[in-house]
């Protein structure tokens, strides 16, 4: 279970974080006039105010001496409050007061003045009194406008969440008289005096006309346009926020409304189809935190959890051996957690930093991308309560995918394996021979008839009974299940002008296909904002998220290739239902006479495994950012930061005393001397523990600069300084004959090697502790000018030293660049009468990002060892050679695109092409390892690359009625990838494996195979050398012109297409992806059996294997027994014959949903409810291969994870605003 003690506490520590605003008690005296009152707050707070006489005009106000408030907002709060007043800053020195309709007003009351009122000041009427106003920035001068028949009006706009909308265009109907809203949604139009109406509208929301009244404040909310994809306003560099008009570089971007469409926990598969340029391989179904492996390595180059689940790529790679995986940027510092450990609901926007202009301010880490995570912060308004639930389940996996022999065709495999004498006689002894072997029914029948123990007769009517029988179905009964979720969140939100916050909690629970792996999680998130003294902001944000795995599940895995494969007419259950055993490495003849001598059960059955083998993990996550923003002087602020992440993850592992784990170690620990049982490992039960720590520090410093300069010149700047440090150990330990219930073991000697019935050996998991330290120390600057809102200029440098690059500084530290412009034609003269055209912009830049290897050290790395094989002694080896010049791998980006918008937002999209040039990438050598020892490679930087492209992205609103509307996105990506220099050359590994396939003029994810020239008359494989002479398996291959290069593994076409269809309350979106261009190898046979190494693989096509002269003119599958036949079964899997193209469409989501009448939500006290249905993993509209397999999951029978391509998912949400 998760730990709640942590839970409580972490959730304390939140808790005590939010500031307590004290209320504070006021006496009235006496009344006054309310105008006199407000010229005493004048002359008191040197302020002035507007408003109409008629709204202070026989009023009073009974207030304490105003020197007895500190400002001016409370003194106001007041005095206005009792006559459902508002007031509104225009200024340091300025205040506007205006009337707001009581909320206690008879409905028919309120639906006449609503009538006759502004829509805005109708909400506003149903505003509770009190309400925290917003502050805006407008100078107000009234009495001068009606000089000129003319009055100002002012006010704010925003959405339907209370965030401010940039670049609203405000407007009086039939003039040209129009101003569009600043960054802060605000805005001032000067009218004619007797004007009624304004018109508002944004692209992405529903135009609003505004019936004026006298009141001169309008607050402005614009209800989304279900379908359009808002245009982006804003990016974030993750150390500053940038207008979108005047950024320079490549920024794709996804917010909150996009991610909201996908119900799953981790925001990851929230982002498939949503940017172009971004390529995201889920490989693991839709499990979207139970990773296969969710435990952390220290000493990896590149990230180890969830590396088998999920790949991320931002415009292809450029690097080999390095970390591939984007660097993540969350609210302004990069972490090292997974971004499983956020929850979606918190997120309010992710920005892609996709070339240098955006990227290269984060230097030796940006080479792969940046992914620029921004949370969700507190706006000033009332509390809004947000809750949310869902409910997830999908259909079970089937092994039918997998293309496995039937019953009928492994006995006739077996048998013929027991004929060419490949599987022994089963009473042999595997251990004392060193034979490694595998003897179950089928074999020890072949091996009955062989031996003349039973009739052909009686083998036919026995081998009859187990070729009728099919227990694949058992697998999918007794250890795949229906794959269920749910996920719960609750967010509050609010705050004055003086203090914001965002607080949050959310739980999930998952439970994968796999019966006994099961997850949970619990995030907590505190961001808040005070404004301390004058301009003076404090922010800080805690975040916690806390996840428990059980991970005791087989799944399919049982039917990886190996010595116990599940076999087809193996069992689980009888026919009753009740568990059976069968023997699993071992044969039972030989297990049962072992058992007679003393021996433990050596019998295996799954169901009890997953009750008597308990591997559970826990992974708590805390961060902390602390940050301090002063102004000091007209544009100028100064920001100290400092950023901590705490990381604790324990794995723990208890293999009871009756489990097959302890039974197998405990009988090959038990020899037998002199005719007694020798028993070398402990009695009892095993229990293993892995605990990781992780410490991460960052502390920066940084001046900003931004300033407008006669509203012609524009600059932003920043400058600062940054150290980061990074902590990170592990340790683990095993104990032996185990106590659970007292927690007592035995101890052993891990030093000195004791006999087994298979060779000596110490007791592996002896105590261990690895530590590692990262420190990096950087200097960077940004700057950007624009001239007259159309031409800007910008320009970027990063100074990185790192502690483990190089022993001369000049490897360490490296400056890394850029630099980029934009020329905004929209706003040139000569394009004014093109009204049409509502944007247009053309953006360059060219700079420099780096990558690090953290696995690399200059130095020579040595580990230690306790007992040696051979020798039984303390042992050492070679880890790491020494390499004094390495160094960053760098990468020099050139990126030209266009902006467009047109017919007022009814078309939009980007157009763009880069050019990514990749140098000193590291790449292993091979050397002879006599003379090192067993690390036969060297790492250094020795290899380029070159890595074109380009990205397009289009939305359109097809149709757009007030009641109706279809919207479509399209996003196209094509990635060229290619070695441009390998100074290393070909190896013999590339000949006689098909490994360290990185050569000149090919890309680094090439696939490489053997041209296959058919089987022999022996049924042998051939292939055909560079001269087209056929070679067998006897002979090798010397030159690379003997293979064939058949495509890339990933596609270099890829995209998505969405669409999004609106009818009144009800929103129904589709998405479908593609790739097109990839291959893929489809599952052969890669190794037969032999008498020293067997291994089974129930891959189907071993029963079109060569078996009789002239099978080779109908099979390319070869023979097997003969004593080549393992490396003729690896020449024909990795053969031409057996690559299929990756081209595919995918149906990847469905969901409708409806927001429910705003009559019916407030029935129930809410502001808005929104129920949606989603339907994910559709299935393949089409798919180019003819082998009927998803190229996205090819199954992998011989690795260590079987995963199984994602059934439908079906999902209930339901969104409640309150």
């Amino acid at each position: 279970m998760i730990n709640l003690k942590k839970v409580a506490a972490f959730c304390c520590l939140l808790l005590c974080s939010l500031q307590i605003f004290a209320a504070v008690t006021r006496q009235n005296q006496p009344g006054i006039s309310l105008k006199e009152a407000l010229k005493n707050a004048s002359s008191r707070f040197h302020v002035s105010f507007i408003y109409e006489d008629e709204l202070v005009a026989n009023k009073t106000a009974k207030v304490l001496p105003d020197a007895s408030f500190k400002n001016v907002e409370g003194y106001l709060d007041v005095i206005l409050k009792p006559y459902h007043l508002q007031f509104r800053k225009l200024s340091n020195t300025q205040y506007a007061v205006f009337a707001r309709q009581p909320e206690a007003a008879a409905k028919d009351k309120e639906k006449s003045k609503t009538n006759q009122m502004a829509p805005e000041e109708a909400a506003q009427s149903q505003a509770a009194p009190g309400q925290p106003v917003r502050t805006i920035q407008i100078e107000i001068n009234n009495s001068d406008a009606e000089q000129d028949n003319a009055r100002f009006i002012f006010g704010i706009v925003t959405d339907e969440n209370v965030a401010p909308i940039t670049s609203a265009t405000v407007r009086v109907p039939g003039t040209n008289a129009m101003t569009l809203t600043n960054a802060q949604g605000e805005f001032k139009i000067k009218v004619p005096l007797n004007t009624r109406r304004l018109q508002v509208s944004c692209v992405a929301y529903e135009t609003q006309e505004l019936e004026l009244s006298r009141t001169t404040y309008y607050d402005v909310k614009l209800k989304d346009k279900t379908g359009y994809l808002k245009p982006v306003e804003v990016v974030s560099t993750g150390y500053v926020n940038l207008p979108k008009e005047r950024a320079t570089g490549s920024f794709g971007v996804v917010t909150a409304k996009e991610l909201e469409k996908v119900p799953t926990a981790n925001v990851l598969q929230r982002l498939e189809g949503q940017v172009p340029g971004l390529q995201l391989q889920v490989t693991s179904g839709d499990n979207s935190f139970v990773y296969d492996n969710v435990t952390p390595a220290i000493n990896s180059n590149t990230r180890t959890i969830g590396r088998n689940d999920y790949g991320v790529n931002i415009r292809g790679t450029t690097t080999i051996r390095s970390e591939s995986m984007p660097l993540v940027v969350i609210d302004g510092f990069p972490t090292e957690m997974d971004l499983k450990t956020l929850n979606p609901n918190d997120i309010e926007q992710i920005t892609f930093l996709r070339d240098a202009a955006a990227a290269s301010i984060w230097g030796a880490r940006a080479a792969n991308g940046v992914i620029v995570v921004t949370t969700k912060k507190g706006r000033m308004r009332t509390p809004a309560v947000n809750f949310s639930a869902g409910f997830g389940t999908q259909s079970r996996p089937s092994v039918n995918y997998l293309p496995l022999m039937n019953s009928s065709q492994v006995l006739a495999y077996e048998k013929e394996l027991v004929d060419k004498g490949v599987i022994l006689a089963s009473t042999y002894n595997p251990y004392t021979s060193g034979i490694k072997y595998f003897v179950n029914e089928g074999t020890d029948l072949a091996y009955q008839l062989r031996s003349g123990r039973i009739s052909q007769a009686e083998y036919d009517a026995a081998a009859a009974r187990l070729g009728s029988i099919n227990n694949y179905g058992q697998i999918e009964d007794y250890l795949l299940q229906r794959a269920t979720s749910q996920n719960y969140n609750l967010s509050i939100s609010g705050g004055s002008d003086v203090h914001t916050y965002f607080v949050s909690g959310s739980y999930a629970k998952e439970s994968p296909s796999n019966v006994g792996n099961v997850g949970e999680r619990i995030t907590l998130t505190a961001n808040q904002e005070l404004k301390i003294i004058k301009k003076i902001t404090l922010s800080l944000s805690l975040k916690g998220s806390f996840f428990n795995y059980k991970q005791n599940g087989k799944g399919a895995s049982a039917l990886l290739n190996g010595g116990n494969t599940f076999l087809p007419y193996n069992s689980i259950v009888d026919a009753n239902g009740n568990p059976t055993r069968y023997y699993y490495g071992i044969g039972q003849h030989y297990a049962d006479s072992l058992t007679a001598l003393g021996y433990k059960d050596w019998s295996y059955n799954y169901l009890d495994e997953m009750k008597l083998v308990n591997n559970s993990a826990s992974d708590n996550n805390y961060s902390g950012n602390l940050s301090l923003n002063i102004p000091i002087y007209k544009g100028l602020t100064f920001n100290g930061s400092y950023a901590v992440e705490r990381v604790n993850f324990k794995n723990e592992i208890l293999n009871d005393v009756n489990s097959f784990y302890t039974r197998n170690l405990y009988n090959q620990g038990t020899v037998i001397q002199n005719g007694q049982l020798i028993k070398n490992v402990p009695d009892g039960a095993i229990f293993t523990n892995n605990y990781t720590t992780q410490d991460n520090h960052s502390l920066r410093g940084q001046f900003s600069f931004n300033r407008g300069f006669g509203g012609i010149h524009e600059l932003n700047a920043l400058a600062g300084a940054e150290i980061r440090e990074t902590n990170a150990g592990s340790s683990t330990f095993t104990l032996y004959g185990y106590n659970p219930e007292t927690g007592i073991s035995q101890n052993v000697d891990y030093n000195t090697p004791h006999a087994t019935i298979l060779y000596n050996t110490a007791f592996s998991g002896a105590p261990a502790q690895t530590d590692r330290r990262n420190r990096f120390l950087s200097y960077f600057g940004n700057a950007a000018y624009t001239l007259m809102s159309r031409y800007t200029l910008s320009a970027s440098v990063r100074y990185d030293d790192y502690n483990n690059f190089g022993l001369d500084r000049k490897f360490r530290a490296k400056p890394f660049w850029s630099a980029g412009a934009s020329w905004n034609v929209t706003r040139e003269d000569f394009m004014k009468e093109l009204s049409w055209i509502t944007n247009l912009t053309f953006r360059a830049t060219y700079g420099v990002n780096g990558n690090i290897n953290r696995e690399l050290r200059p130095f020579t790395n040595i580990g230690l060892g306790t007992s040696d094989f051979q020798t039984g002694l303390p042992y050492a080896t070679i880890i790491a050679y020494a390499n004094p010049a390495l160094r960053w791998e760098s990468t020099y980006v050139t990126n030209i695109g266009i902006d467009y918008s047109l017919f007022n937002g009814r078309l939009s999209g980007m157009f763009e092409v880069y050019n990514k040039k990749g140098k000193d990438i590291i790449y292993p050598l091979e050397i002879n390892p006599t003379y090192v020892g067993s690390n036969n490679t060297l790492s250094r930087n020795g290899v380029s690359m070159s890595n074109r492209g380009i990205d397009i992205a289009v939305n359109g609103a097809v149709i757009d009625t007030k009641h109706f509307g279809w919207s479509v996105g399209v996003n196209f990506s094509y990635n060229s990838n290619k070695v441009t220099d390998n100074r290393f050359g070909p190896t013999t590994s590339l000949y006689s494996s098909l490994s360290n396939t990185v050569l000149n003029g090919y890309p680094p994810d090439g696939v490489w195979v053997y041209k296959n020239a058919g089987l022999s008359s022996t049924g042998l494989t051939q292939i055909y050398n560079e001269k087209g002479e056929k070679l067998l398996p006897s002979q090798n291959v010397t030159s690379v012109d003997a293979l064939k290069y058949a495509g890339r593994r990933s596609a270099p076409y890829y995209g998505s297409v969405n669409n999004t269809f609106r009818y009144k309350n009800w929103s129904l979106y589709a998405l479908i992806t593609y790739n097109f261009g990839s291959v893929f190898l489809k599952p052969a046979v890669s190794n037969y059996p032999s008498t020293r190494v067997f291994s089974y693989s129930l891959l189907s096509d071993i029963a079109d294997r060569w078996q009789k002269p002239g099978d080779e003119e109908k099979t390319a599958v070869p023979v097997v027994g003969n004593a080549y036949s393992p490396l003729a079964a690896f020449r024909y899997a990795f053969s031409d014959v057996n690559v299929q193209p990756g081209d595919y469409i995918r149906f990847r989501e469905l969901s409708l949903g409806y927001q429910l009448p705003e009559a019916f939500a407030g029935k129930v006290f809410a502001k808005n409810i929104k129920v949606s249905g989603v339907v994910r993993n559709l299935g393949l509209l089409w798919k180019k291969n003819d082998v009927g397999l998803d190229p996205d999951f090819v199954p992998a029978l011989s690795s260590t994870v079987l995963h199984l391509p994602p059934t439908t998912n079906y999902s209930l949400m339901i969104n409640i605003g309150l």
